[in-house]
C-alpha cells in the first residue's frame, strides 16, 4: 500500500511539473520573446528611446553594425570609422533634448510602423507652420527605413536630400 501511494505521489509530482514547464513554455511570447517582425520593431523602437532621442551615442554600439550603411546624404560617411562613425557624429550635431531620461516609450513616437522581413519603416507625422500663413499648420511625414542583420541595424534610409 505504501510503494502504491508513493508510486501515485511520484506519477502526481511528474505530471504538475511538466505541467508547469508546459506551462511555462506557452506564456514565453507573453514574456517578450520576440521574433521576426515584432523583434526587428523592438529593436528600432529601442534604438530611437535609448540611443537616438537622448543624443546617447555612447550606446550607438549595441544597436548599429560595425558595417553599417547610411543613405542619407547628409551624413557624410565614408571618413575614418565608416558610416557608423558619421552617424554618431551626425547624432552629436543634433539640438540637445529637453531631457536626457531614458524611459520605457519613446518621447516622440511613430503615427504609423510597417515591418516585413528584415526592413522597419518608422513614419512620422508633425504639425509643421504653414510658409503662407504663419496662423495655420499642416501635418507634414517623414520616414526613416531600417534593415536588421543578426539584431542590430545594418542599414538606414530616409527622405534626405541634399
Amino acid at each position: 500500500m505504501k510503494i502504491g501511494m508513493k508510486l501515485r505521489a511520484s506519477v502526481f509530482s511528474t505530471c504538475l511539473l511538466a505541467g508547469a514547464s508546459l506551462m511555462e513554455t506557452a506564456l514565453l511570447p507573453a514574456q517578450g520573446y520576440l521574433t521576426g517582425a515584432a523583434l526587428n520593431k523592438k529593436i528600432i523602437t529601442d534604438f530611437y528611446r535609448v540611443v537616438f532621442e537622448p543624443r546617447n551615442v555612447d550606446l550607438l554600439d549595441q544597436y548599429i553594425a560595425r558595417d553599417f550603411v547610411e543613405h542619407n546624404p547628409a551624413v557624410e560617411s565614408g571618413k575614418s570609422g565608416g558610416d557608423r562613425a558619421a552617424l554618431a557624429a551626425f547624432i552629436k550635431t543634433l539640438p540637445k533634448p529637453a531631457s536626457d531620461d531614458i524611459g520605457s516609450e519613446m518621447k516622440s513616437p511613430p503615427a504609423y510602423v510597417v515591418a516585413e522581413g528584415d526592413m522597419v519603416t518608422f513614419i512620422f507625422k508633425q504639425q509643421i507652420p504653414d510658409p503662407k500663413d504663419k496662423n495655420k499648420t499642416y501635418e507634414r511625414f517623414s520616414f526613416d527605413m531600417f534593415r536588421i542583420k543578426n539584431g542590430k541595424i545594418i542599414e538606414h534610409w530616409d527622405g534626405a536630400a541634399k
